[in-house]
């Protein structure tokens, strides 16, 4: 049976701790284009010796490097991986599979984030995200300055692959906050872009909310100690998105 060619796009700055066993992990699909930004270590030399379409593109945000980067690829089906994300033989085969059977428009990824480095705990929530699409029925938000999620055309059908990408990037509670930190500033900045109001309410309530969601409605108190920072730093996120905005609509209101 003929495969139906699959392009798998990453955009990059600095990547070179995983990109080899990333790489390693889609040499199975039929293209690889990285966009990097301009990186200092070895990314870029690591892709050129897995025979990927390298190409440098200044950064524009995440939701237009991820378009450029989707643009670049030859092919209707395009798969996005980030430079700390792995996948086993099994789940490769199973989404090749399932774009062969051409009954679905996109497939929404489950994630097995490792913190400490270990994974959390199986009956824990995982993150979702479509990642795997028919170019042409998706876009992306670019007027979203952080959680660029594709958009689907209305009535797409999408499918759930239950097998877990391995995700590097929160590995440590250094790394997991200083993420954190940066997405709340974006989104922070994006809501002020779109005029939202900050409330005292949101601000009280917050991160108290955030961490009932996370500790137990995703069940991370199963993950121990792990789970219990976890969840904190999750609902520290959401409560500096919302100081952040408050911060800009008062520096606006005193210039």
């Amino acid at each position: 049976m003929k495969h139906t060619p699959i392009s798998v796009f990453i955009i990059t700055l600095n990547e070179q701790q995983h990109l080899q066993e990333v790489l390693m992990s889609v040499q199975c699909f039929d293209e690889v284009v990285l966009v990097d930004s301009g990186s200092t270590d070895s990314t870029v030399e690591i892709a050129q010796a897995f025979g990927c379409k390298v190409v440098h593109q200044d950064w524009l945000g995440f939701a237009k490097q991820k378009a450029h980067a989707m643009s670049l690829c030859k092919n209707k089906w395009v798969f996005n991986i980030d430079g700390d994300e792995v996948l086993s033989d099994e789940l490769a085969k199973q989404i090749q599979t399932l774009v062969d059977e051409n009954t679905a428009d996109a497939f929404k990824l489950y994630f097995e984030d490792l913190f400490w480095g270990q994974p959390m705990s199986a009956s824990s929530a995982k993150r979702s995200i479509i990642r795997v699409y028919n170019k042409e029925k998706v876009s992306f938000p670019t007027n979203r300055l952080v959680h660029e999620n594709v958009v689907l055309d209305s009535g797409s059908v999408v499918k759930d692959v239950k097998e877990r990408v391995k995700h590097y990037g929160y590995h440590s509670t250094d790394i997991l906050m200083s993420k954190q930190n940066s997405y709340s500033s974006l989104k922070a900045q994006e809501k002020f872009n779109k005029g939202a109001k900050p409330s005292i309410i949101k601000l009280l309530f917050i991160f108290p909310l955030m961490f009932i969601k996370e500790y137990f409605l995703r069940r991370m108190f199963l993950s121990g100690r792990r789970g219990l920072v976890t969840a904190t730093v999750n609902a520290m996120y959401g409560f500096l998105k919302e100081a952040k905005l408050h911060e800009l609509t008062y520096k606006s209101r005193n210039k």
